[in-house]
């Protein structure tokens, strides 16, 4: 008998699913990370601001944000980002500094592997 959810939103949990599966066919332990932290209820995700994408992540990682990130405060380099939602803000000014905006999932079929990958939350 299979575990049930407590999710209700549909991609969600074929997010969570696919997070999980990759983790399991890679061996990437990156992976089954961020679909543990996307299971937590929404009040726990990470949700930080560009200014803090800016301060912590290293130049020329690329960077995971478990939640949503919120687009306060400056950007520096041309960051790739991957994260499960953006919002309008930070989605413009990161493209706008020349850095790319990713989905988790584009991000796994990119790399597979995990590897590289900073996770900010």
């Amino acid at each position: 008998m299979s575990k049930s959810t407590r999710k209700t939103n549909q991609s969600l949990v074929d997010m969570i699913d696919l997070l999980k599966e990759q983790s399991r066919e890679t061996g990437a332990a990156l992976w089954r990370d961020v679909a543990l932290r996307l299971s937590r209820s929404r009040s726990n995700w990470a949700q930080p601001n560009l200014s803090r994408l800016s301060r912590h992540a290293p130049e020329g990682a690329t960077v995971l944000v478990p939640g949503k990130l919120l687009g306060s405060g400056d950007i520096s380099g041309k960051p790739v980002v991957a994260a499960y939602s953006f919002s309008t803000g930070a989605r413009d000014k990161i493209e706008a500094a020349g850095g790319k905006v990713l989905s988790l999932g584009e991000l796994m079929e990119q790399n597979p592997s995990g590897t590289g990958v900073f996770i900010l939350g």
